[in-house]
């Protein structure tokens, strides 16, 4: 994959902890892309097909499943009604700080873009593996980043079970 699939007028290398905004890591070349902030576009709700070439807030390209998909949130009672009040999968989470959720799936292998059978545990247990890998790099980053308040890191599967809540928290 290169940059040359990303829509560069939604998308934006410069990290920032300082708003709202759904973000892609590409998982070859490790690069990392977010919503940009401009006029007329909440970056926190922008999908992250948007930030591909071809992708639309309504409409999926096929490109996006080259790419880890995350979350930046910071507190804002908006968010909460957002993700309802019951949390994630149900998991209550404390929206008066920062929080960064980044989504994996436990059957898509990135890498490969094949789909891992069920009953392959093995490659599945891999898979999961590799993704929490890859999250651990984007949230080495947002450490980095000036914030002005505390941000925790959750690893987020399809379902309750297949999530990581709270992994990290740093001041």
């Amino acid at each position: 994959m290169t940059t040359s699939a990303i829509n560069k007028s939604y998308a934006t290398q410069k990290l920032s902890a300082g708003y709202p905004h759904v973000g892609l890591l590409d998982v070859q070349s490790r690069e990392m892309w977010i919503a940009k902030k401009k006029w007329g576009q909440d970056p926190g709700r922008v999908s992250h097909a948007r930030l591909i070439i071809g992708g639309s807030n309504s409409t999926g390209v096929a490109d996006k499943d080259r790419f880890l998909c995350y979350w930046y949130h910071l507190p804002n009672p908006r968010v909460a009604a957002f993700h309802g009040t019951s949390g994630v999968h149900g998991y209550p989470i404390e929206w008066n700080e920062a929080h960064l959720l980044i989504r994996q799936d436990p059957n898509w292998d990135l890498t490969n873009q094949t789909l891992i059978k069920s009953t392959d545990t093995r490659k599945i247990e891999k898979n999961i593996d590799q993704q929490y890998a890859w999250a651990e790099q984007i949230f080495a980053k947002y450490k980095t980043l000036e914030r002005k308040c505390p941000l925790s890191w959750h690893f987020i599967g399809p379902r309750a079970t297949d999530s990581m809540f709270y992994i990290e928290r740093i001041e």
